[in-house]
């Protein structure tokens, strides 16, 4: 991985969770459909299912994600990284988990009647690495500790 480069992602608007399947899965949530597929096609369709990694960084209200995998193709690790708040969704995705989990991505836009709509998109991956940490603990990964670094530069700088 020393010869990869790593590129930072905050362009997406959070995370959703459904646990109501065999395996429970994530949702990489966006607010624009070219830049949905845009990720699936230029990043993520690339990561080899068995290396992708998420890590949730618990510190009541709030949680911070990181997600990412190395692409030997791309030569780059792109990292998904975004401080969210804590919910009851979240909270059962993890009570939930047994193990591996699917990816998937959804757009999520407004409606004119004020409602919200979600399409899931058939895009997907396994994923097996996932650790719930709290915020103190350390993940003895580089690129979490990084990634927390800058989530927490971000959260300074923005309160």
């Amino acid at each position: 991985m020393s010869e990869s480069k790593i590129e930072w992602y905050h362009d997406f608007i959070g995370m959703g969770y459904h646990v109501y399947d065999v395996r429970p899965t994530v949702y990489l949530l966006f607010d624009d459909r070219k830049k949905l597929v845009n990720t699936w096609s230029e990043i993520i369709k690339y990561w080899p299912d068995d290396e992708i990694k998420i890590r949730f960084f618990e510190e009541d209200p709030n949680y911070e994600l990181v997600l990412y995998s190395p692409s030997r193709i791309l030569m780059t690790t792109w990292v998904f990284l975004k401080s969210l708040k804590i919910s009851e969704h979240y909270l059962q995705f993890k009570e939930e988990y047994n193990g591996s989990a699917l990816l998937k991505l959804a757009l999520y836009q407004p409606k004119k009647d004020g409602k919200y709509e979600l399409e899931i998109f058939k895009y997907k991956k396994k994923i097996t690495d996932v650790k719930f940490l709290q915020g103190q603990d350390h993940d003895d990964d580089i690129i979490s500790s990084q990634a927390r670094k800058i989530l927490q530069q971000n959260t300074r700088q923005n309160p």
